[in-house]
Order: C-alpha cells, then sequence, then structure tokens
C-alpha cells in the first residue's frame, strides 16, 4: 500500500511534536522511557517544594516529584506524588524527609531506607518528616536564648525594686548599668532575628553568592576543561626534544663562532687575516686604472680595420 504525501506529512508532524514532548520533559529531568512506580507522602506544610524536584536515596538521584495536591477539607496538608524509578524497593517505614539542598533553598526529598524486611507497595504512602533548613536552625537555637534574657531581665527588674532602698547610690547605678547593657544585647539579638537584621542578611549574601556560582557553574567547567586541555597539550608534545636540539643547535654555533675567532678554517683566515682585504684594495685600484685607459685609449686595446686585416705593422 503506497502512501499518500498526505499521510507521509502527518507522520511526520506526529514524530516531531513526540520529539519535542521528549526533548522537553528530558531538559527538566524527566526520561518519559523510565518506568517508576508512584508513592505519597503529606506533608503539613512543603517550603516550597515544586513539581519535578528530584528525590534522592543516600545521594543519588531516584526520581521527581509529581503532582501536589492541597487538601482544603484536611487542615490545608499537601500530599506529594513520588515517582521513583522501579528498580528500587522502599522498606516500610522508611522516612521521605523534606529538606533544603543547598544555600539557596532549593528543596528536595531524602528517603531513608529502614532496616524493616518488608516493602512498600506502588501507591503506599510514606511518614513525611521535615527537616528545619538553616535559617530556621539558627533561629530555634537564638529564640531560646533570647527568651531567656528576656525572663531574666524581669526577675531583675523585680530584684531592683525590691531592693532599691538595700544597695547605696553608687551600687544601684551599677546594677542599671548592668541591666542596660543587658538590654542593650537582647536588642542585638532580636536585631540579627529580624528580616534586615545582619545574620539574615550575611545568608542572603551567601545564598547570593552559591547562586551565581550555580549560574556560572558550566562556564567555570568550561574553562577548567581548556586548563585541562592545554596542560594534556603541552604534556603530548615534544617540547623537551625542542628544547634539548636548540640547545645542541646553539652549542654548535657558538663552537664554530670559536673556530672563526682562532683563525681556524677558510672563513676564521678571511675574517683573521687582513691580506686578503689588501690584495683585493690593490686590485680593485688596478682595476679601476685599466678601466679608466681603456675609455681614454680604447685604440690601443681594440684594433678594427675596414679591409679584414690590421693596421699595425
Amino acid at each position: 500500500m503506497k502512501l499518500t504525501s498526505e499521510a507521509k506529512l502527518g507522520i511526520i508532524v506526529t514524530i516531531a511534536i513526540a520529539a519535542v514532548i521528549w526533548g522537553l520533559n528530558f531538559l527538566k529531568g524527566r526520561n518519559l522511557l523510565t518506568a517508576v512506580d508512584n508513592y505519597y507522602a503529606v506533608y503539613e506544610e512543603i517550603g516550597g517544594l515544586e513539581k519535578n524536584s528530584k528525590i534522592f536515596i543516600n545521594g543519588y538521584n531516584v526520581g521527581q516529584v509529581g503532582e501536589i495536591l492541597f487538601n482544603a477539607q484536611e487542615g490545608g496538608s499537601l500530599t506529594v506524588l513520588l515517582g521513583v524509578q522501579k528498580n528500587f524497593r522502599i522498606p516500610i517505614n522508611s522516612p521521605a524527609i523534606l529538606y533544603d539542598s543547598d544555600f539557596m533553598g532549593t528543596k528536595a526529598i531524602q528517603i531513608d531506607l529502614s532496616a524493616e524486611n518488608g516493602y512498600h507497595q506502588p501507591g503506599d504512602t510514606l511518614v513525611a518528616v521535615i527537616r528545619s533548613g538553616i535559617t530556621k536552625q539558627i533561629e530555634e537555637q537564638l529564640v531560646p536564648v533570647r527568651d531567656r534574657a528576656e525572663s531574666m531581665m524581669e526577675t531583675v527588674d523585680s530584684l531592683l525594686l525590691a531592693m532599691q532602698y538595700i544597695f547605696d547610690r553608687e551600687s544601684a547605678d551599677l546594677l542599671k548599668a548592668s541591666i542596660a547593657n543587658l538590654e542593650s544585647s537582647i536588642a542585638g539579638i532580636e536585631g540579627m532575628l529580624s528580616e534586615d537584621g545582619k545574620l539574615t542578611r550575611m545568608i542572603s549574601n551567601i545564598e547570593s553568592i552559591t547562586a551565581n556560582l550555580k549560574v556560572h557553574n558550566q562556564q567555570l567547567a568550561a574553562a577548567m576543561k581548556n586548563i585541562e586541555s592545554i596542560s594534556d597539550s603541552i604534556a603530548k608534545s615534544e617540547l623537551k626534544s625542542t628544547i634539548n636540539n636548540t640547545n645542541r643547535t646553539l652549542e654548535q654555533t657558538h663552537q664554530i663562532m670559536e673556530k672563526i675567532n682562532n683563525g681556524e678554517g677558510t672563513m676564521g683566515m678571511l675574517v683573521n687575516n687582513d691580506s686578503l682585504y689588501h690584495n683585493l684594495e690593490s686590485l680593485t685600484a688596478e682595476l679601476g686604472s685599466l678601466l679608466k685607459d681603456l675609455q681614454e685609449n680604447p685604440k690601443k686595446y681594440i684594433n678594427v680595420s675596414v679591409f679584414g686585416k690590421s693596421d699595425k705593422k
């Protein structure tokens, strides 16, 4: 059966569309040719986790996040679809940990394999665990310090009011100064924890630097590859042999120049013996005289007869 031009065109267009779809998914990190098993995990909040975020087991990328569903009737929890390659089996009670994969706060999921004997079946819901990011961990450590300092301040204020008649004037002033310093320290801690605080700016700067490195990662890799290529080319070239040949040539040239300076050989005699110069100078003078005489007395050297015989007797 011979295909018509329209059928051929339809087949070509279909193949082109399929190739474009596959290419777009490949650029997003999804391989439509790889079979996956789908699991689920329910989180109270996901902190910016997105579709196509990576899933790791022991640091190895084994899949991607699929659809993320908002459960409005279940307190606003979120159900995350986890697409894991079929050749990875997940033991029972293995948690799906949501964490920050870099300083920029990029979210990813790490599945920690448990030591259980049984395995989850595709479609099961894994234990959802959220690991705090760096900024939140620092805040969690500094907030109790701030709270304890505030509590201590309240206690000191109460103590000061109760003991103001016991201490003398100088001791009371010292105590007030200490309290003022303590209040300043608390204000400094609160400033560090604020959105415009130094700690927040420092973390933002680190994230910015990391982002720049991530953006220019390919350029840095290309530069390192070029340097490596140049090093390999130099290592593979016969640079050492060329240098050795050059050294030998210079040595031989030096030896020849020494022989010339010592008057050895024809070149040495020409350079060091001035008799040749005087002979050449004398010969030049004689040739000059001969040419001058030839111009003045041409008949002396050229005797031409009209009848073919000489006038000379």
